[in-house]
């Protein structure tokens, strides 16, 4: 009985811990990707009157560091979030 509540107990952090991960992990490449088109549209394109392609560029650069971020964050390892040892 004491050692089933002391699982449960340890299984709280962890499961928030990948919930975060995840959370992280599905919202990371939405997000750089609407920063870049962002930057593209109303600093580049505006400013020189390069309409669409500023926003384009600039979306798969966001796009290419946002799978660079899963990457790391996928690569990853144990609870701390220090990558693995070589």
């Amino acid at each position: 009985m004491c050692s089933e509540r002391r699982n449960r107990a340890t299984q709280g952090p962890a499961r928030t811990r990948s919930l975060a991960r995840l959370s992280g992990i599905v919202l990371t490449l939405p997000a750089a990707m609407a920063a870049g088109w962002l930057l593209g549209f109303l600093l580049v394109d505006r400013f020189l009157h390069t309409y669409p392609w500023g926003s384009i560029v600039l979306t798969l650069i966001g796009a290419g560091a946002g799978f660079y971020e899963i990457f790391k964050i996928v690569t990853a390892g144990g609870d701390n979030g220090e990558p693995h040892a070589k």
